[in-house]
């Protein structure tokens, strides 16, 4: 009889124990769930908020909103860290259309993204043009003849010799547009190496620092690379019947036909390819 009256009382406190290991457990789900919403709302940021970054970039520069599917390459399963202010956007070059993200903390990351039908040109980072109210005087030919007064019944003929030189002061690796230069004429030559005309020098990139008091010549500017490092290439890939074509991005400078290093978007894998026309790198 004993036995029969203590069975209820440990049924029930068998229940209550199992009732609380529930109750603790989804406890333990919502607050699990909770903590996920705030990373992806707060920390994460995903393709959506790339394409948006963009698009107001674009806007600032007085050029049409892109589309999603003209901002690329973009995975919608992308995620990156949240920046803790607005990310820092330069186009690569004024003949480019891609563009580089740079964030710099809480955690710094780079990308790249391209964006079609940029019919306008990217916009410069560094844009230096004349007053609109003043027309802009007409280049003066490379050399010219200028008269100096010895006294009142003399006169001498002096060589003028035309230079290149930066507007403004640019820093090593800039690549040279035709709006950050000028023709500056000067009584002195300015040597064999200098550049004559400003288009001589359009597209190469610094390798030192230069100002307005710089003259421009071969020995401080390079060819500048096919890709540079960080920017979004096309990986490609496959045998004699097939091809496969993936995003992928540049770990370092190349041109034309250098081997470089190159990293899968979407995989994250290292890979090494040769760099051809068009940013599209063949994969050994």
């Amino acid at each position: 009889m004993t036995q029969h009256r203590a069975l209820p009382s440990h049924r029930s406190r068998t229940g209550a124990v199992s009732r609380l290991v529930l109750l603790l457990a989804c406890v333990a789900c919502m607050s699990a769930t909770v903590s996920a919403q705030q990373v992806s709302g707060q920390d994460i940021w995903n393709a959506a908020d790339i394409r948006n970054l963009m698009r107001d970039y674009m806007l600032a520069n007085g050029k049409p909103a892109p589309k999603d599917k003209d901002i690329w390459p973009l995975d919608d399963r992308l995620r990156l860290a949240a920046c803790g202010e607005t990310p820092e956007i330069a186009p690569r070059s004024s003949r480019s259309s891609s563009y580089t993200i740079r964030c710099k903390g809480p955690t710094q990351w780079t990308y790249t993204v391209s964006v079609e039908h940029d019919t306008a040109g990217p916009a410069r980072a560094l844009t230096v043009s004349a007053p609109q109210s003043q027309p802009k005087p007409a280049a003066p030919p490379p050399a010219m003849m200028q008269t100096a007064g010895l006294n009142n019944n003399s006169m001498i003929a002096r060589d003028m010799f035309t230079a290149i030189v930066p507007r403004v002061d640019l820093t090593a690796g800039t690549i040279l547009t035709a709006d950050m230069l000028e023709e500056r004429q000067m009584p002195q030559s300015p040597g064999a190496t200098a550049f004559k005309t400003v288009q001589e020098a359009v597209g190469l990139r610094l390798t030192t620092s230069v100002g307005p008091t710089s003259i421009l010549n071969t020995r401080n500017v390079a060819k500048a690379p096919s890709v540079l490092k960080g920017e979004t290439v096309t990986l490609k890939a496959g045998g004699s019947n097939f091809e496969i074509l993936m995003p992928g991005r540049a770990e370092a400078d190349g041109y034309e036909g250098d081997l470089i290093s190159v990293r899968n978007i979407k995989t994250g894998a290292k890979l090494v390819g040769k760099l051809g026309p068009g940013g599209i790198v063949q994969l050994k």
